[in-house]
């Protein structure tokens, strides 16, 4: 899905556990996820430094967003 919406211009990122899955799928911009039962969040952190650890996540995902790339790209 990532790969036909890069194709039409739409900047795609996906949020992923398993980063050579993510890379065997020629997705170009992934965000390392925490891990496969909690990939945006940390049952145990406190509730604001869990806020806080989801916010760095979705905050990587956004800035890969602006970026141009031509191949593939984990951040």
């Amino acid at each position: 899905m990532t790969k036909e919406l890069e194709r039409v211009g739409i900047p795609t990122v996906l949020i992923c556990t398993i980063l050579p899955l993510a890379a065997s799928l020629g997705v170009n911009r992934v965000v390392a996820a925490k891990a496969i039962p909690h990939p945006l969040g940390d049952p145990t952190l406190a509730d604001d430094e869990e806020r806080q650890f989801r916010t760095s996540i979705v905050r990587k995902a956004l800035e890969s967003l602006t970026s141009d790339v031509e191949s593939q790209v984990a951040i």
